[in-house]
């Protein structure tokens, strides 16, 4: 039974497809994931429901209910749907949702989850504790795609598993140096999915032609009080206006 323990706890990899945030509050959200288990070892066993903290950077900032898995040579699927979570450190979630907008990759431990595992047989129990490696936006990339006198679309490059609701948001288009005088003001729903997602977003524009082409989106709140208006300010990527772009100034 400890080998079986032991594959499952040590050995096994947990690969996340989906991770989606939806449902901002204050202090809560709902989350999906879409994940499967591998490498769990020869011998089938069960793993019983449990519930996890989920840890960035050493602050739990919610915690997840983990449904029960069969485990097979092949894999299993471990997939939840919309969960409510209550977050318990806003400092550790806002800077897990930064890095996973901004970073490369990243790590999320799922630990302190008291469970038992049943296989051949036998019950063993023990505490989950797993390092899950996610796949970050980094950046994300953002493109103009069209542009028209009261509107914009931009298309939103997203390799990661993240898909996040973040509601009604305001943009500044700035000049690469001065975040101060925006050259225009974007406005609407950001709903980032994965891969690529147009976004519609209406346009206001401040006097002065910009004298370059390279500028940066930079996510300034929301309209609403959900923690969704402060990390929307961690979006702040380059974007290449184009030549339809700038003649409507």
């Amino acid at each position: 039974m400890d080998a079986i323990v032991q594959f499952i706890l040590k050995l096994s990899s947990l690969d996340v497809t989906l991770i989606k945030i939806s449902e901002a509050t204050k202090d809560s959200f709902f989350m999906s994931i879409e994940s499967r288990v591998t490498k769990t070892g020869p011998v089938p066993a069960t793993m019983s429901s449990m519930t996890v903290e989920m840890v960035f950077r050493g602050g739990c900032f919610g915690k997840l209910v983990l449904p029960e898995v069969k485990t097979s040579p092949s894999g299993a699927s471990v997939n939840i749907y919309d969960q409510p979570i209550r977050i318990l450190d806003m400092t550790a979630f806002c800077a897990f949702v930064d890095a996973l907008m901004n970073d490369e990759e990243l790590i999320l431990t799922l630990e302190n989850g008291a469970c038992t595992i049943r296989s051949l047989f036998m019950t063993g129990r023990c505490t989950y504790r797993k390092d899950v490696r996610l796949c970050g936006m980094n950046g994300p990339r953002v493109h103009l795609l069209d542009v028209s006198p009261n509107s914009t679309t931009l298309v939103f490059d997203n390799p990661s598993a993240l898909e996040i609701d973040h509601g009604i948001v305001i943009f500044n288009i700035c000049a690469s140096d001065d975040n101060d005088r925006p050259l225009a003001r974007l406005q609407g729903p950001l709903v980032i999915v994965r891969g690529e997602c147009r976004l519609n977003l209406s346009i206001t524009r401040n006097p002065g032609k910009p004298v370059t082409n390279k500028t940066k989106l930079v996510g300034v709140g929301g309209e609403s009080d959900a923690w969704t208006s402060e990390t929307i300010k961690f979006i702040h990527t380059a974007l290449e206006l184009t030549d339809h772009f700038l003649a409507f100034y």
